[in-house]
């Protein structure tokens, strides 16, 4: 089907064109010629861009290419037109403009290298006569950027010409091997499998994540597919600072730890106040204080329940202490387990520990309720992270 025109209404109702300024003749204006005048002078205009470079018939077998301007190759390049081109009767003739400048022709096609000409046209013609010209200027500007189209490139001598100051080994034959791919022979040029360091100092293998998201992480995947069904993962803790391992589903602490824990056995009917926990068996920061019991207390104030507060040579060391209360359920219950309120470690310094410091705890008991099962068998957990391996 062929192209529509806007219905007689819309036609009609035009004044101007709002992207080239050509105005539409009002109807009944007059004079006429006039207004014929500066439309087609505007419409010109606006069509001068679509006439560069363009090839036209001149002749039975010429052609001429009209003046304009391009960019071929990184040059800017004004053409000033030409006339009289002949082209092959009997054949397809190709036209175009190379980077110096100058219109090209012939009979074998377009030259490969698409970034040092621009195309211009292609004209079949008769024996005596052209009879089609096919407009091929818009494979210059309409295209999808590449390595190719923009220039981008560089010819194996030219690459070993550039790696020549890096290393006279290095040249363009082993970087195309490094760079083939799988199939490749790179292994000839490099180690894919071994880092190795043999001199009298550490050897450093760095990641780095600086993404402040709450999911940032860094993972390393350990494998032995002949030996082992399930990889084993590194990656640090987050909360803690551990170095964790993950195999088989289950989870490790690589960085070593220590633990110091106050017991209380029984009922706990009244608050303690001050109970010796311990010493600090080694150098370390504090990384959680948890609170166990294996009952939990029973009342109909959900609230009451247990509060531990531990110090370390008479201050906490807790921004907010472990809590168990009768709403977080019956029988064994732990803060480290996802029960109650979990403590939050101050970051002031509180929490680095030296060996020989001592614990203490104040076991709070909240009561304001009818409390039908007592809280019983009350553990308290200070986990240190070790400055160094013990």
């Amino acid at each position: 089907m062929s192209e529509r025109y806007p219905d007689d209404a819309t036609l009609l109702a035009l004044n101007e064109d709002s992207v080239t300024g050509v105005k539409y003749i009002p109807t009944g204006s007059s004079p006429y010629f006039l207004e014929f005048r500066r439309l087609l002078q505007r419409t010109l205009l606006a069509a001068q861009r679509a006439n560069d470079l363009r090839v036209y018939q001149d002749g039975d077998l010429t052609i001429g290419v009209r003046p304009g301007r391009c960019y071929v190759n990184g040059s800017s390049i004004d053409f000033v037109g030409a006339v009289g081109i002949p082209v092959t009767g009997g054949a397809i003739t190709h036209l175009w403009l190379d980077s110096a400048g100058t219109a090209q022709s012939g009979t074998s096609g377009l030259p490969a290298d698409r970034t040092v000409f621009v195309p211009l046209a292609e004209v079949t013609a008769g024996a005596s006569t052209i009879t089609a010209i096919t407009d091929l200027r818009g494979e210059g500007f309409l295209q999808i950027p590449n390595l190719i189209s923009m220039g981008v490139g560089a010819t194996a001598t030219e690459i070993t010409q550039a790696l020549a100051g890096v290393n006279s080994s290095v040249d363009a034959t082993a970087l195309n091997r490094l760079t083939a791919g799988p199939a490749s022979t790179a292994d000839s040029d490099h180690r894919h499998v071994q880092v190795f360091h043999d001199q009298d100092s550490n050897a450093f293998f760095t990641l780095v994540n600086n993404h402040s998201g709450t999911n940032a992480g860094i993972t390393l995947a350990f494998s032995l597919p002949n030996k082992l069904a399930d990889d084993t993962w590194l990656s640090p803790n987050v909360v803690n600072g551990f170095l964790t391992q993950r195999f088989n589903g289950t989870a490790y602490n690589l960085v070593g730890t220590v633990h110091v824990a106050f017991d209380h056995e029984g009922n706990v009917t009244t608050s303690q106040t001050g109970k010796l926990m311990g010493a600090v068996p080694i150098d370390g920061v504090v990384s959680d204080v948890i609170l166990s019991v294996g009952t939990n207390i029973q009342s109909n104030t959900s609230t009451d329940g247990l509060i531990a507060t531990v110090k370390a040579n008479g201050t906490g060391l807790a921004v907010t202490n472990p809590q168990l209360t009768a709403g977080d359920g019956t029988g064994f219950r732990s803060t480290a387990q996802g029960d109650g309120t979990a403590a939050v470690i101050k970051s002031d310094g509180t929490q680095n520990v030296t060996q020989g410091d001592m614990f203490t705890v104040d076991l709070s008991r909240t009561a304001g309720g009818s409390v039908s099962v007592e809280a019983a068998n009350a553990v308290v957990m200070v986990v240190i992270r070790a400055n160094q391996p013990e």
